[in-house]
């Protein structure tokens, strides 16, 4: 919270609030908890940098430190080319790539939720999860909220980028239908050592001398030199124990 007014309002409905500042030291603020979302966002230009993307990527990887079990990012739909825009546009995409960015680089069960641009109207309860040409990016924020609280119980949604805007489909219907990224492909069984060698190249011509001695498996010295000698002076001290 960035006020004890902000933190009182919570803890009246029996929520744990602390007050805190993504400029500074926020890693304590993860102790104690199993997951976390981060939806801070700057409210002036000058800060984007130390909140939404210093603050954001601090308080993932003190999340991870913590072993969460699930981390939500919201994010904004156009992170992925803050380059496509100009002025202060750019530069608040550009630190929600960088968020982005720094997260997907931790071993935790994280997902990302890009939003269209949150609107005050009432929520509806649906939205689309696919942007189409003359798709209104916006979302109500009421359904920005569902939306997270629906996503942080669905771990197929884990280590997934969803698009969120205002639609048709109920908000769990919609995270419903994201396909859960795909499994490492198996290794192919080679089959038999013979098989898994057939490509090998073949000896080479001059790999054993034609006059060279059978291998002798009772021999017990293999290498160059001499044979060594035996060792002495090391019988048993004690023979009868164990």
């Amino acid at each position: 919270m960035r006020t004890e007014g902000q933190a009182n309002a919570l803890r009246e409905l029996g929520a744990g609030a602390v007050v805190a500042d993504l400029r500074g030291d926020v890693e304590w603020t993860a102790n104690g908890c199993e997951a976390a979302i981060f939806a801070a966002g700057a409210r002036h230009r000058p800060d984007l940098g130390a909140i939404d993307a210093g603050g954001a990527a601090k308080f993932a990887e003190a999340a991870d430190r913590y072993d969460h079990s699930r981390f939500i990012l919201c994010s904004v739909i156009g992170a992925h080319a803050p380059e496509r825009r100009s002025g202060g546009v750019r530069e608040f995409l550009a630190a929600k790539q960088h968020a982005e960015r720094r997260l997907v680089r931790l071993d935790m069960q994280w997902s990302i939720l890009r939003f269209g641009r949150l609107t005050e109207q009432p929520g509806s309860g649906h939205v689309d999860v696919e942007i189409h040409d003359g798709t209104r990016l916006e979302i109500s924020r009421d359904d920005a909220a569902l939306a997270v609280v629906d996503a942080l119980v669905r771990s197929h949604l884990a280590r997934r980028v969803v698009h969120l805007v205002d639609g048709e489909r109920s908000i769990a219907s919609a995270l419903d239908s994201i396909e859960p990224p795909p499994l490492p492909q198996a290794p192919v069984n080679p089959g038999s050592l013979g098989e898994a060698q057939a490509d090998n190249p073949p000896d080479a011509a001059n790999m054993i001398a034609p006059d060279a001695a059978p291998l002798d498996a009772d021999v017990d010295w293999v290498g160059d030199g001499p044979v060594p000698r035996e060792p002495v002076g090391n019988e048993d001290p004690a023979p009868g124990i164990p």
